[in-house]
């Protein structure tokens, strides 16, 4: 991989589910360091992009690169061990385990550096240090949404997906995920998020790609997007 070449690359992807194509010649690319969204409506596709991407689902065409090398056909552990993690749409925490146990799932591959992970996570997150004896389930929703996300860090992941992060949360909670995600990519982690609430998913991001029914219809700087009157018209609303 050069200086200069982006960190994730995806070339007309297709993904489909029996005769329904989800996502239909999708391309894109995520510069490292960046934080780029992928925005739409319910069930335009984002959503299948990034399990694609995790290695959850097999397209039908089309290309993913991570670092330079084809990882199209790659699964889901593999896709970790490399350095991409994802934090699933509706968390997926494992309710009945303790916060600690489900901290130390997301480090399975660690080994000598789990614990260090899992210490420094409790320290960004002094709310899971406080209730690390819990079961994860009786966490807030907004509690479960941080336990998910030190989960997928602790993996040391060079690119981390996040499905939906703000779904379901009260706003002043929403503030406190995107300003986690700010930090994560002030740390130098690239960022791939996948938003409905496209007016704050773009207000945080780099670069921006809005999808239709599979399609990308638009994509730029994040700042262009939030400025473009066809983008505020089919997508933001009017405030």
């Amino acid at each position: 991989m050069s200086a200069d070449e982006p960190i994730l690359q995806v070339e007309g992807l297709q993904v489909g589910y029996g005769r329904v194509d989800a996502v239909r010649g999708v391309s894109f690319e995520v510069p490292a360091g960046a934080l780029v969204t992928l925005v739409g409506a319910n069930g335009a596709g984002k959503t299948s992009i990034l399990n694609a991407v995790a290695g959850l689902l097999r397209p039908r065409r089309g290309t993913i690169r991570f670092r330079g090398t084809d990882v199209t056909r790659w699964p889901a552990h593999k896709m970790v061990r490399a350095g991409v993690a994802q934090v699933p749409e509706g968390r997926e925490i494992l309710a009945t385990l303790t916060v600690a146990e489900n901290l130390a799932l997301g480090g399975w591959h660690r080994g000598r550096t789990r614990a260090r992970n899992v210490a420094a996570m409790y320290e960004r997150f002094p709310v899971l240090h406080e209730r690390r004896a819990l079961p994860a389930g009786t966490l807030s929703g907004g509690e479960q949404q941080m336990l998910a996300i030190a989960r997928a860090l602790i993996a040391e992941p060079a690119v981390l997906l996040l499905d939906e992060p703000s779904m379901g949360l009260a706003p002043k909670i929403v503030d406190d995920v995107f300003a986690v995600i700010e930090q994560i990519r002030a740390t130098g982690t690239t960022v791939v998020l996948v938003e409905q609430n496209a007016r704050r998913a773009l207000a945080a991001a780099d670069y921006g790609y809005v999808l239709e029914t599979g399609e990308i219809t638009h994509s730029g700087p994040a700042d262009q997007l939030l400025a473009d009157e066809r983008v505020i018209e089919a997508y933001l609303g009017i405030e």
